[in-house]
């Protein structure tokens, strides 16, 4: 108990009173006083304006202690007829105590439907509001964005919608994503239609591709080296690619390569030269036979 009264922080009560109900929250939960209970009040104020705060303004109290709020509130008795707000010799009213118990219970729905516009508007709704906002126009927002370029881009994604399904998006969004800037290549495709691998095994790894359309394939290339890449990111760019490209397209992703680095080339061309695992034989005795003369 002593340990936990000497951890417990002291903060000093804002003045709050004649403040907006937003603003005013905004002021205690900076302040670092967490526990805070809002009452209605029947006044005449303008609609949540605070009336009255406890602890009073400027006193030095622990982070933990409970501020009781009043919110001006005209109540639902305004909307009866003139005999239920009449109040008995004490000054009580039953109905407008029922009244009150309702609206206190209903006042965060109120406040949801006045406020109903801004989570249709990137630049004022909550945070987890804009995930939702940008799946109208097919657009994905970076978890690891800070908010501020997230509610730009979703203000934006209409336009970028317009231009979905070209290089110029493609290259836009692989940018966005992962912080560099591919080249694409378009009416191009790294394969020829035969390819034999090292181990040369017809019909396990040797390819025989099917007819290429170059007017529907291009390739990617990312100005980073593979060996700097983590699984996740070229399991990033994949899903961007496959979310950015028309359905009817093929494409071949591959990274930067350095002066001197082995080039992609065919093992075999027939024709013109074979390397059939090149530097890979093993030639073994036959018992039984002589070394040829």
């Amino acid at each position: 108990m002593v340990a936990e009264l000497a951890t417990r922080k002291v903060v000093r009560v804002p003045d709050v009173v004649g403040r907006n109900l937003d603003k005013a929250r905004i002021l205690l939960e900076d302040s670092g006083l967490g526990r805070i209970v809002y009452l209605f009040r029947e006044s005449y104020e303008e609609p949540d304006t605070v009336l009255e705060q406890k602890p009073s303004r400027g006193q030095m109290v622990y982070e933990t202690t409970e501020v009781t709020v009043w919110i001006a509130r005209r109540g639902y008795l305004e909307h009866l007829p003139a005999i239920y707000r009449r109040s008995d010799a004490v000054g009580r009213n039953v109905v407008r105590d029922i009244c009150f118990l309702f609206e206190h219970m209903l006042g965060s729905v109120e406040r949801t439907l006045e406020r109903g516009h801004e989570f249709y508007d990137p630049h004022v709704c909550d945070p987890e509001f804009l995930p939702w906002l940008a799946s109208w126009t097919a657009f994905v927002v970076d978890l690891e964005w800070p908010d501020a370029k997230k509610r730009a881009l979703v203000k934006r994604a209409v336009d970028l919608y317009r231009i979905r399904g070209t290089k110029r998006a493609l290259a836009l969004f692989l940018k966005l994503f992962t912080g560099y800037e591919p080249t694409i290549d378009e009416n191009t495709w790294p394969f020829k239609g035969f390819r034999v691998e090292t181990e040369a095994r017809i019909g396990l790894d040797s390819v025989i591709l099917p007819p290429v359309n170059l007017a529907h394939c291009y390739v990617v290339t990312m100005p980073i080296k593979f060996a700097d890449v983590t699984p996740e990111l070229v399991i990033r760019i994949h899903q961007i690619i496959q979310m950015e490209k028309p359905a009817h397209t093929h494409y071949y992703l591959r990274f930067h390569e350095e002066e001197g680095d082995v080039e992609l080339r065919e093992y075999f061309s027939i024709g013109l030269r074979s390397g059939i695992g090149i530097g890979a034989e093993v030639v073994e005795t036959v018992e039984g036979e002589g070394e040829p003369s």
